[in-house]
């Protein structure tokens, strides 16, 4: 093997080590190695997130605090925005959405921000997920999370309903 190959099977095996990578325009601190400060990580019995974080008691075995995520069933009123997370594997955590009624909580980190529901073109859709990169937008939605969606995981799915003006 060449010095060239050497060099570039150790750039591509570190790569693919990095997982995720914070866009560096962006404002928000970042834990060590530039991953979100919330990780993503699998349910460990495969149930959606919100019937965890229903359960009063930690599950034997745990060993971790309550996923973040909202406790309520039903809709809920979000502000959505772009994390500036790109990652190698998905499903990743594009968009951070945020509770207006809860600002001292963090954010919940999102993969996938469902518009299908709304009765507009997917020109318009696109227009709204592009002003996420900027202002954000205002929803009501519901929080569902997929098991085993891809390679990292679990993917967090918010499911739109409605436009929050």
């Amino acid at each position: 093997m060449t010095l060239r190959q050497s060099l570039l099977a150790t750039t591509v095996a570190l790569g693919l080590l990095a997982g995720c990578s914070r866009n560096a325009t962006q404002n928000q601190p970042a834990e060590s190695g530039g991953t979100p400060a919330a990780p993503m990580e699998t349910p460990a019995n495969d149930k959606p997130v919100q019937d965890q974080a229903a359960k009063p008691a930690q599950e034997p075995g745990s060993g971790g605090t309550a996923a973040a995520a909202p406790t309520e069933r039903g809709p809920a009123v979000f502000f959505v925005k772009h994390s500036g997370v790109r990652c190698m594997a998905a499903p990743c955590p594009t968009y951070n959405a945020s509770r207006p009624d809860r600002p001292n909580e963090d954010p919940l980190p999102v993969t996938d921000v469902d518009l299908s529901a709304l009765p507009m073109s997917e020109e318009k859709r696109a227009g709204l997920l592009e002003a996420t990169m900027h202002a954000g937008i205002k929803v009501e939605a519901t929080v569902e999370t997929v098991p085993n969606a891809g390679p990292a995981g679990a993917a967090t799915v918010l499911r739109v309903s409605k436009l929050v003006q």
